[in-house]
């Protein structure tokens, strides 16, 4: 551990510069991940154990492809000036990263004059604290002004993120409607179907009466000639008989006359149940065609209005997914 390389009662300036880099080299990766050279390379150049040129070189090379890499290579460059090198890197480590100076030397980071090694004069390096200070103070301003507008913006995400959970409950109600709404629009195209399919027997139906009332037309058309043919044949004989009453039989007379009689009541009759039976055909008909079509066009108006909710429901999920992009 750092506090044990450290022996209680030496100071570090009472170090050698092995024990002072052995020190350094057994943290060598934790002070590569932790250290930003820009921030530590003012100091160095102030006590004038780094160069402006080594500066360039370690801000500038391009063999340096990363931070770690840097500020390893500035280790080594600093190794180079000894003794010096080392106590410019742990005292640039105590002004600007106090954590982890203690944890590479064990003790507690001060900036009291008397802790430093005197590589620089006391003025220089007063104005250097002096400017060192600021900058941290600069710094802590700007994180915590960061700080406050992160706190902001993430209230404001999270009244964005509230708003559009909202929009996204408010999606699943609609997209819940939309697909209700579906179910009921296909319910209805079969009804429709349906409905169409009914349509289409009962004109075949109608057809078929039409056809059916034609026939009986016929069949009645042919019986009215056979009882027209009958009763003249009838009425022929009772004149004959008439002529000749002395020769006939007064009841064979009358029977005639009696079918006669009979035979254009029978006649009357017929017509009469036919023509009934053929006006409640078609009343009946036209009833049922009457019905389906009231019914058809009313699954057509629930047809319309299903569309309509749809497509109202459908541009508002549109207008709200618009509003929240």
């Amino acid at each position: 551990m750092a506090e044990e390389s450290v022996p209680e009662g030496r100071s570090l300036k009472e170090l050698s510069e092995e024990e002072l880099w052995e020190l350094i080299n057994d943290n060598r990766h934790r002070i590569s991940l932790g250290v930003r050279p820009c921030i530590l390379l003012p100091y160095l150049r102030q006590v004038k154990v780094l160069t402006e040129v080594d500066e360039d070189e370690i801000l500038s090379c391009h063999n340096l492809t990363n931070r770690c890499m840097r500020t390893s290579y500035m280790l080594d460059l600093l190794r180079t000036q000894g003794r010096n090198g080392a106590i410019a890197l742990l005292e640039g480590l105590m002004i600007h990263y106090p954590v982890l100076y203690t944890h590479v030397t064990g003790r507690k980071p001060s900036t009291e004059p008397s802790r430093f090694s005197g590589l620089i004069k006391y003025s220089e390096l007063t104005e250097y604290l002096i400017r060192a200070v600021t900058g941290m103070q600069t710094e802590l301003q700007e994180a915590r002004n960061e700080a406050g507008k992160m706190s902001t913006r993430c209230s404001s995400l999270e009244s964005e993120v509230s708003q559009l959970m909202e929009q996204e409950e408010k999606c699943s109600h609609l997209q819940t409607e939309n697909e209700r709404l579906q179910r009921h629009l296909s319910s209805l195209q079969r009804e429709v179907t349906k409905l169409k399919d009914e349509k289409c027997d009962l004109y075949i139906r109608y057809t078929a009466s039409i056809e059916e009332k034609s026939a009986i037309n016929g069949r009645l058309h042919d019986l009215n000639l056979q009882v027209s043919f009958c009763l003249k044949i009838s009425l022929r004989f009772l004149d004959e008989l008439s002529t000749e009453k002395g020769s006939a039989s007064p009841y064979l007379f009358m029977i005639l006359s009696c079918l006669v009689s009979l035979t254009c009541q029978a006649h009357k009759d017929i017509l009469q149940q036919d023509l009934a039976e053929a006006i409640d055909s078609q009343v009946e008909l036209a009833e049922h065609l009457k019905s389906y079509r009231e019914e058809n066009e009313k699954l057509l108006r629930d047809k319309q209005g299903v569309c309509v909710c749809l497509s109202s429901a459908i541009i508002t999920n549109e207008e709200k997914h618009a509003n929240s992009a």
